[in-house]
């Protein structure tokens, strides 16, 4: 008797979770700065919701954050930046990247960073 077993496996490349890169805010002024995301793997959960948290406080997340910017719905990887306007001038702020799925029932966080507005 011959017994032959025969396994596949496919190997897409592709991440299963999302992965972000918050980067240096830009373009700091008093009232102003420029924030960008990269968005190095999109994961399964396509297309995902995407966007910034901010506020004076470490530790946000979705839930806590001071405030928060929904950037919409993409499917692909690549960088985007955002300007937010009517900052306090002199001030420290946090601020993180964030992706999740259609329903906010899953949410992965870029790294958390902090700038300081002029003043």
């Amino acid at each position: 008797m011959l017994l032959c077993c025969l396994a596949f496996s496919c190997d897409t490349d592709e991440a299963e979770f999302p992965v972000l890169t918050t980067s240096g805010a830009q373009q700091i002024g008093r009232t102003s700065v420029v924030l960008e995301v990269e968005v190095r793997e999109v994961g399964s959960i396509r297309p995902i919701r995407y966007g910034f948290l901010w506020g004076t406080a470490p530790g946000m997340d979705i839930f806590n954050a001071a405030n928060r910017l929904d950037l919409g719905n993409i499917s692909e990887r690549g960088k985007h930046s955002i300007k937010l306007e009517l900052l306090s001038p002199g001030t420290r702020y946090f601020v993180r990247s964030f992706a999740a799925n259609q329903e906010y029932s899953k949410i992965y966080y870029g790294n958390e960073m902090s700038f300081t507005t002029l003043d």
